[in-house]
């Protein structure tokens, strides 16, 4: 299938994405694709090329201090004494992107905004966990080695007990674990690594035993892998898995 690929400035937010999409795309269902933390859109171009190649329209987005919204800043943003405050700002800024742009495509033929799908690596999983918190409209998650709970120690992030009360409750309030009833009914394939250091199995593993007993009656729209011996790592059968998953349910 011929798919085509533009880089575009979206909404009144000039939100910086990178679209590809079959060529004469027409009512496609649509995922929205998130990169990690120091990366940026083209990232998300390996697993976006392959959805569309099974007719899906793909958004590629830029997060807040990346990418094309870059000030070359990064690292202050994210220094340890600032970080959950920061990062915190970064997830909710992706969730917002992300309902902006579901405003946008609304009306355009090409999508069909009924079938909305989510994804991301590292940073992307966290922003996947959020935004499906936050959007009712997303009918389908896989996030990939990024975690629901804030709250843990994870990148540069100070303990939770050393940050400001204000932060402390602020993360509380939209952390994605203490928002897990918002999730169904999407369809969400969970993948982590329990040797991963940089990102604690901790956050996914209490959210899946609180989500099991949540999709007993649709167990096919609900999967935890947890693969052993690994690290911070996507594997290429990570990315494959979670693009078959988005495929089977949008």
């Amino acid at each position: 299938m011929q798919f085509i690929v533009s880089y575009e400035l979206l909404t009144n937010r000039e939100i910086p994405v990178i679209t590809c999409c079959p060529e004469n795309a027409e009512q496609c269902p649509i995922v929205f694709l998130n990169h990690g933390t120091t990366n940026n859109a083209e990232s998300c171009m390996g697993m976006a090329t392959k959805l569309a190649s099974q007719g899906v329209f793909c958004v590629c987005i830029d997060a807040l201090w990346h990418g094309r919204r870059s000030d070359g800043k990064l690292d202050e943003y994210l220094e340890t004494p600032v970080y959950k405050k920061n990062y915190l700002h970064l997830l909710l800024t992706a969730a917002d992107d992300i309902s902006a742009l579901l405003d946008f495509y609304e009306n355009d033929p090409r999508v069909d905004t009924t079938h909305v799908g989510v994804t991301g690596i590292s940073q992307g999983g966290y922003i996947s966990f959020m935004s499906v918190t936050k959007e009712p409209r997303i009918t389908v998650a896989a996030p990939i080695i990024g975690s629901p709970d804030l709250t843990d120690k994870y990148g540069n992030s100070p303990d939770f007990d050393t940050i400001e009360p204000d932060v402390q409750a602020a993360v509380k309030k939209h952390n994605p674990l203490n928002n897990y009833e918002n999730i169904p009914p999407t369809a969400l394939f969970i993948q982590c690594g329990d040797a991963d250091d940089i990102v604690p199995v901790t956050g996914p593993r209490r959210l899946h035993e609180k989500l099991k007993p949540l999709y007993e009656k649709h167990p096919d729209d609900y999967c935890y892998v947890e693969y052993p011996g690994y690290g911070h790592y996507a594997a290429p059968e990570f990315q494959q898995r979670a693009v078959d998953f988005l495929l089977a349910k949008l």
